[in-house]
């Protein structure tokens, strides 16, 4: 794992492991690499499995799943905020 601005952690290529680590640093900032960001609210709104992480994100007020594949992911932040999303 690299330390980017000591907030961002960016990872080649993220792994089961490297994103259940981070799970006790939630609300987490999970940035994909096609430009979309997913915030995380809460550890117990992400489920994840060997190469894809199933989220429950809030859309508009509306609750949604969304299926991220691990190997897109290009960086996540923690301790995130929504107003910083």
């Amino acid at each position: 794992m690299q330390l980017f601005d000591h907030t961002t952690l960016e990872i080649q290529t993220w792994k089961h492991d490297d994103l259940q680590k981070m799970l006790k640093d939630c609300p987490l900032l999970i940035r994909m690499n096609d430009g979309r960001e997913f915030f995380i609210e809460n550890s117990e709104f992400i489920v994840i499995a060997d190469y894809t992480a199933a989220v429950l994100v809030d859309d508009d007020g509306v609750k949604r799943n969304a299926v991220l594949t691990l190997m897109n992911i290009t960086s996540v932040i923690p301790n995130a905020t929504a107003a910083g999303h």
